[in-house]
């Protein structure tokens, strides 16, 4: 298994394009993304136990705004895991819990072949 993170930090509410300031929404909100390679015969099995675990794991993570499983469309095979906490801090606190430790200690194989964690930061938000 193959883990990649990056972290994009950029300040809250900082806006390079300053025509369209007054239409966005300042945040703090932190995103991590993983990116999972599914094969076609094993994509039904990983939703399912992916969507199971994270119900069991995820639903009383403090700062854990929202978390989606995205299913690729047409032949793709990349799922995409993206929890939106409120802030790094949150983030942080995640990664260090019991929630984090019991959402990654499955004991039965893995279904993807691999994965790709991607940290963002939002600057705006419209």
């Amino acid at each position: 298994m193959h883990i990649t993170a990056i972290a994009v930090r950029a300040p809250a509410g900082r806006d390079n394009h300053r025509h369209h300031a007054n239409n966005r929404k300042k945040t703090g909100m932190f995103t991590a993304v993983t990116e999972f390679t599914v094969a076609a015969p094993a994509q039904g099995a990983f939703e399912d136990n992916f969507t199971a675990s994270m119900r069991a794991t995820l639903t009383d993570v403090p700062g854990l705004r929202n978390t989606r499983l995205l299913r690729p469309r047409k032949g793709a095979h990349g799922y995409l895991a993206v929890p939106d906490f409120e802030d790094d801090t949150a983030f942080t606190a995640y990664t260090l819990s019991e929630a984090f430790r019991a959402a990654h200690a499955d004991p039965t194989p893995s279904l993807a072949d691999d994965n790709r964690v991607t940290v963002f930061e939002a600057v705006t938000q419209v």
